[in-house]
């Protein structure tokens, strides 16, 4: 993780190590910091320190969690922090919590390293895509998407980055793709190359107000495991786009999606 440093917060000196050896075993972490209460939290952000992962418990003495928020969305050394909830409350209280103090995730205690990876993985993806510079495509692009070998669909492409697209296409059939879903995305070049791309399914949303059936479905792709040399053709191929005023392709295909 690049420059990642947390604050662990919880009652419990045994959590917070749990915590602390997931984030640095296993992510890498630069800092960690520990406290025990919002109190002694309150003091690690007075100090100055940046921090980026704030990874709290819901059911603390003292001063309250929802506080503790109000402290970290009004410092500038914490306010573009990811606030991630720990509760061992049911999953649907902590859910309605989390969405209620708008916070970037939550944990239901107790939980797996793979979990805690897993979670810090998909927000640090987030970012990186939101930050991600995208071009529209100011000409339709023809776009065959296949999620298996028996569901494809023709669909149009909307804009892309170097870490994913957005495509239009007609509502998909139950079972034909979900979220989370693996992809193979081939992108085809003005001069008949194909670029592939391994892909994940973020989002698929399905617009009731669109009138025209062949665009009322969008979905979002990123891209994984981009090696360096594909890193360098995507950029080539978007840099190329800006110069035109639209990607240099044909068309894109989206097919080989395995459930997970």
């Amino acid at each position: 993780m690049p420059q990642s440093n947390a604050l662990v917060i919880d009652a419990s000196p045994s959590m917070r190590n749990y915590v602390r050896e997931i984030l640095h075993q296993a992510l890498g972490f630069d800092e960690i910091h520990e406290a025990k209460n919002a109190e002694d939290a309150h003091q690690t952000l007075k100090s100055g320190r940046d921090i980026n992962w704030i990874f709290s418990s819901w059911e603390m003495p003292g001063l309250s969690t929802h506080d503790l928020l109000k402290t970290v969305r009004s410092s500038r050394h914490s306010t573009q922090s990811h606030f991630i909830l720990m509760s061992s409350n049911d999953e649907l209280v902590v859910r309605n919590v989390a969405i209620r103090e708008g916070v970037a995730d939550y944990l239901c205690k107790p939980f797996s390293p793979d979990q805690m990876v897993h979670m810090v993985h998909r927000l640090n993806g987030l970012v990186n895509r939101r930050g991600a510079e995208r071009l529209k495509v100011r000409t339709p692009c023809e776009i065959d998407m296949g999620f298996d070998l028996f569901h494809h669909y023709g669909a149009e492409l909307v804009d892309i980055s170097t870490t994913g697209c957005r495509v239009k296409t007609s509502q998909v059939k139950p079972g034909s793709g979900y979220i989370d879903d693996y992809a193979t995305v081939t992108l085809f070049s003005a001069s008949e190359t194909s670029l592939q791309v391994q892909a994940t399914i973020r989002r698929l949303e399905f617009d009731e107000f669109c009138t025209d059936p062949l665009r009322d479905t969008e979905i979002a792709v990123e891209f994984v495991n981009v090696t360096p040399a594909l890193n360098e053709k995507l950029v080539a191929l978007i840099n190329s786009g800006k110069e035109q005023s639209a990607i240099p392709c044909n068309g894109a295909r989206i097919s080989e999606a395995l459930n997970r």
